[in-house]
């Protein structure tokens, strides 16, 4: 038995190469898997801007990011892809792959302002066999009718979805049964991200991951870190200078998760930034996006499912400590319920 799966596994993020090794993983216990080596020119795109302004600053994060890039790259080819060449859409489209299942997910594949507006990842290119998809996001995107989900979903073996918001979405476009699961990367526990990639888990700093720049996300972990006689760690890529922090700008996939692995404390505004915080049992601080921002759904989404009502940023210098003993057994029974869904995909 074969499967496909399709992923935003060549983006340059964190968070969408993990989530696609581990979904990989677990899929490949069932059949043997492979993630397509699609590409998907919107995420390769100039996005530097133009201007002398722009320019100056793109020469002065030439290297680092040459640096990130090679180290993506390798992580790619080692876990994801092997040595497939590139399959773009065009090929994709007169093609007949021959998989038995084809599974679109995770991340905002459903999210068409993420995707650049590709189809693909509703799998319009299949020609035969079982089109699933697990833990799809549709993100912050609202659909300005319910065509699109119509046209492209009514047709699939079995849907899952991140969110309950993207569940309710579809619901209300197609009568189809809509799953809601994991993100992939909490399929794996923290005993087996440890084994597989040989996490030190030792607790030596204050950890800052932000995927945007942070409104007050960094001064109140710099505070933070004073208050409790620890250094501080800043994985990012924003401009600002961030005085008094240890700066990181090109971290392989491998070497973020021992950074998350070693702190004893975590500052993010990213939502893979918490899925890594609870599996690895960090007490962590969350920055919400101010509004008009939508993209905070899907945090506020995943703390409420394993019985977290506040972490927030602003409060983290009176927040008690997490109890990981509660917050544990409730993600083992949500992780249970994920694993069911794929194994179901293939014995049912």
């Amino acid at each position: 038995m074969r499967t496909a799966i399709i992923t935003f596994q060549d983006a340059q993020n964190y968070g969408a190469v993990l989530q696609a090794y581990a979904l990989k993983t677990a899929v490949s216990a069932y059949s043997d898997t492979t993630i397509l080596n699609y590409f998907n020119p919107y995420f390769h795109r100039n996005t530097a801007g133009h201007g002398l302004k722009c320019v100056i600053k793109t020469l002065l994060k030439h290297r680092s990011n040459k640096i990130k890039a090679s180290k993506f790259n390798t992580f790619q080819r080692k876990y994801l892809t092997g040595e497939q060449e590139l399959l773009l859409r065009e090929s994709l489209m007169h093609t007949n792959l021959n998989f038995d299942y084809y599974i679109t997910g995770s991340d905002q594949v459903w999210n068409l302002d993420c995707s650049g507006k590709d189809t693909t990842y509703f799998l319009d290119f299949v020609k035969s066999g079982k089109k699933c998809s697990y833990a799809a996001s549709l993100g912050n995107y609202e659909a300005p009718d319910n065509n699109i989900f119509q046209k492209y979903l009514e047709d699939f073996y079995a849907i899952s979805v991140r969110e309950n918001s993207g569940r309710e979405i579809l619901q209300s476009a197609i009568d189809k049964k809509i799953s809601i699961t994991l993100d992939p990367t909490l399929l794996l526990d923290k005993e087996e991200w440890s084994k597989r990639f040989n996490l030190k888990f030792e607790e030596k700093y204050v950890l800052v991951y932000e995927v945007v720049t942070g409104h007050k996300l960094f001064e109140q972990a710099k505070a933070f870190a004073k208050s409790v006689n620890l250094p501080l760690i800043c994985i990012t890529d924003t401009d600002k200078l961030r005085i008094g922090a240890k700066v990181i700008k090109d971290a392989s996939p491998e070497e973020w998760l021992n950074l998350f692995a070693g702190a004893a404390y975590v500052f993010t505004n990213s939502f893979h930034g918490v899925a890594f915080s609870l599996n690895f049992n960090k007490q962590f601080f969350v920055e919400l996006l101010p509004p008009p921002a939508k993209k905070n759904t899907r945090i506020i989404e995943m703390l409420n499912r394993v019985g977290i009502t506040q972490r927030m940023v602003s409060e983290c210098m009176v927040q008690k400590p997490l109890n990981y003993n509660n917050i544990n057994e409730r993600m083992s029974l949500l992780r249970i319920d994920s694993h069911n869904y794929i194994k179901n995909l293939f014995t049912i």
